[in-house]
């Protein structure tokens, strides 16, 4: 072997047997610690290349900077903004604790104060260190075209301080001794990161505090606007299913669903006009502005090396008289670029109105023949609440106090007939019910006893020519829709049997011969009523903003039971004493009606699809559901504000049972929404 070689060798083995001492002293705490430490920067490195081939993908257009003119496959992440906020702690400690609870976190969160810890001495400590909310602003021309909200909240951010007490540990010295000694390092304060995007946000403050989410975005203008953060896990998942619908946007395309529904009205808070960029000689920045977050607008000198008098500036229009202009008037503005360029003109609304107000401002220029105006409104989005509105149609009537009207906000009593979750309109089923109800969330009522005649309108419209009908009982439905996965709906309907005590001569009973030695069962003089309807769900709803925002899709998945009944109608013809499939008759009981006992039960799947189109100028929508080998289409298109026509189909896919008197049934009716007062302006 070569002398070089030899030496090689040993100055390697020279080199392990060196660092081998600390090798081997490595304790698993440093190994794990080292692990995150790379886990950390693989996922940061992650998350950058995720970044930049997003922002290649949502690159803004030239023409409009930072903004975008159309949506895309995501969020356009120059359009993200946050603030620190240092209000409300203790609500949004909650919050968090809220979903610790639910498993969204992979540490435990510790609400503000002390907690014990297992196997140290003393208590820990948490204490909240800061609140960062990161929002994205809509476009200008996103707030027309989508019909969305200037800010959308897609983050809240809490960093806690957590400090434990030491821990007495037994391990080796550092002199290679055994000692006993405490963990000094353990007792400093460490920072930790929680953070709530996206539906998890939205079905959190759902579920904990529902207004929190409207106070915190109404500190926005009043708090310290922060840089974007550089930890790689801040950014919310690209626009979709699910994720892109808010709590706001989640309850309005509900209600869409469901009602003849009114944005201003139904709305807890006020619903902010969109803003849009105007350029002027004078001001260019956003138009309307909204008092009293900005009370002065800023005028600049467009022309360079020459000196621009601003004469005049005065409110015009309908609503001058409640606003004025508080600042002193000509005032010189240097030529452009130089230090005395621009100048503020300082206004205020003086007016009583706690409603919007919209006031134009007209800045002059005389001797430069230079004039623009600039809109100003006050109290943005507040308007005077309907007190109560009336949707009423051929198969409904309903009264409902809107969420900003001052009495019983949210509520609504409504009286409908037929059972449209089964698949069955209007007089198909003879039950008809009386119930109250909170928003689309739930409802409670009574069934009320069938007892109508209706003899002129066609088959199968009118009700006489039914075999269904229906004595007293009560009904339960809800719909939780908080937003994947915190979602479920159902509803029960439970009749009673009737019991003779009451003459229904009205109704269509079954006059069929029978002979025993072929018919199992003699239906002469019957009829039929549900007893029972019980529904379960999982409805899904999603709204894809980047392939077609217009369009809203709602999925039910579940299952449905339905009882049958069979009734009987006491004639003179009846043999007394003997009765009728066990039931027996008594003479008090002729032209009253008997519960015989149960016909059939229907156990299925139960299905609907249905879309809406939430931004044409006649909105429509349309669905489809199944359960029991029945099913039925159902559409709606609305012609104006307070007026639209609503249709339903319902059809058999199997054979016709003998308590179905048809086996399609359909309904087109005018539905009709009334609001009190606004019908009146």
């Amino acid at each position: 072997m070569s002398k070089q070689f030899l030496l090689r060798a040993f100055l390697v083995v020279a080199l392990v047997v060196g660092l081998m001492p600390q090798l081997f002293a490595q304790t698993d705490r440093e190994v794990k610690s080292k692990q995150t430490d790379l886990k950390r920067e693989y996922n940061d490195a992650s998350e950058k290349n995720q970044i930049i081939k997003s922002a290649a993908e949502d690159k803004p257009r030239a023409t409009t900077g930072r903004r975008r003119s159309s949506a895309t496959t995501g969020y356009d992440y120059t359009q993200v903004k946050g603030y620190a906020l240092r209000q409300f702690y203790d609500r949004i400690d909650k919050v968090f604790a809220r979903a610790n609870d639910l498993g969204l976190f992979e540490e435990e969160y510790r609400v503000d104060g002390t907690f014990p810890v297992p196997g140290r001495q003393g208590k820990g400590s948490a204490q909240m260190r800061k609140v960062e909310v990161y929002y994205v602003e809509a476009t200008p021309e996103e707030q027309e075209q989508f019909d969305i909200e200037p800010f959308q909240i897609i983050e809240v951010y809490v960093e806690k301080l957590e400090t434990l007490p030491p821990e007495e540990t037994t391990g080796e010295t550092e002199e290679g001794g055994l000692g006993l000694g405490f963990d000094a390092s353990a007792s400093e304060p460490i920072a930790k990161g929680f953070s709530l995007a996206g539906t998890d946000l939205t079905s959190v403050l759902q579920l904990a505090d529902e207004p929190l989410y409207d106070d915190i975005l109404a500190k926005r203008s009043q708090s310290n606007p922060i840089p974007l953060p550089e930890r790689g896990d801040w950014m919310p998942g690209k626009v979709g299913p699910f994720i892109v619908m808010t709590q706001r946007e989640l309850e309005t395309t509900t209600s869409r669903f469901r009602d003849f529904w009114n944005m201003r009205d139904t709305l807890e808070s006020a619903v902010i006009p969109p803003q849009f960029e105007a350029a002027g000689p004078f001001y260019t920045g956003s138009i309307p502005m909204f008092f009293p977050e900005s009370n002065k607008v800023r005028v600049r000198n467009p022309e360079r090396n020459q000196p621009l008098k601003i004469t005049s500036a005065v409110f015009v229009g309908d609503n001058a008289d409640q606003w004025e202009v508080r600042t002193k008037l000509p005032k010189v503005l240097a030529g452009k670029g130089e230090a005395n360029d621009k100048d503020d003109i300082e206004f205020a609304y003086i007016g009583g109105s706690s409603y919007e107000t919209r006031g134009q401002l007209r800045i002059d220029a005389k001797e430069a023949n230079t004039q623009q105006i600039v809109e100003i409104v006050a109290n943005p989005g507040m308007y005077p609440a309907d007190f109560v509105t009336l949707d009423a149609s051929l198969d409904r009537v309903e009264l409902r106090s809107p969420a900003r009207s001052g009495f019983a906000p949210n509520w609504k009593l409504a009286y409908v007939i037929g059972n449209d979750e089964v698949g069955l309109p209007r007089w198909s089923t003879g039950i008809s019910t009386l119930s109250v109800g909170f928003k689309n969330q739930m409802s409670v009522g009574v069934v009320l006893p069938m007892n109508m005649v209706a003899p002129d309108l066609p088959s199968p419209l009118a009700f006489e020519k039914n075999l269904m009908s229906s004595g007293s009982g009560y009904n339960v439905a809800f719909d939780f829709t908080f937003g994947f996965p915190f979602s479920l709906g159902g509803s029960l309907t439970v009749v009673n049997d009737f019991s003779a005590n009451k003459a229904y001569e009205h109704l269509k009973v079954m006059n069929v011969p029978f002979d025993p030695l072929v018919d199992i069962k003699d239906y002469n003089n019957d009829f039929f009523h549900i007893s029972t309807i019980a529904q379960v769900y999982y409805p899904i709803m999603f709204k894809d903003n980047a392939v077609n925002p217009s369009l809203a899709f709602r999925l039910n998945l579940g299952g449905a039971f339905m009882q049958i009944r069979r009734d009987h109608l006491v004639t003179a013809g009846d043999p007394l004493g003997i009765g009728k499939e066990g039931r027996m008759f008594r003479n008090e009981e002729i032209g009253k009606m008997v519960t015989l006992g149960k016909e059939k039960d229907l156990v299925d799947v139960y299905i609907r699809m249905s879309f809406i189109n939430l931004r044409s100028s006649n909105k429509y929508g349309m669905g489809i559901q199944y359960f029991a080998g029945r099913m039925m289409a159902d559409a709606f298109l609305e012609l104006t504000e307070w007026l639209r026509v609503d249709a339903k189909y319902s059809f058999l896919l199997r054979e016709q049972e003998i308590w179905e008197t048809e086996s399609s049934y359909f309904l087109i009716t005018p539905r009709l929404r009334i609001g009190l007062p606004s019908i009146f302006n």
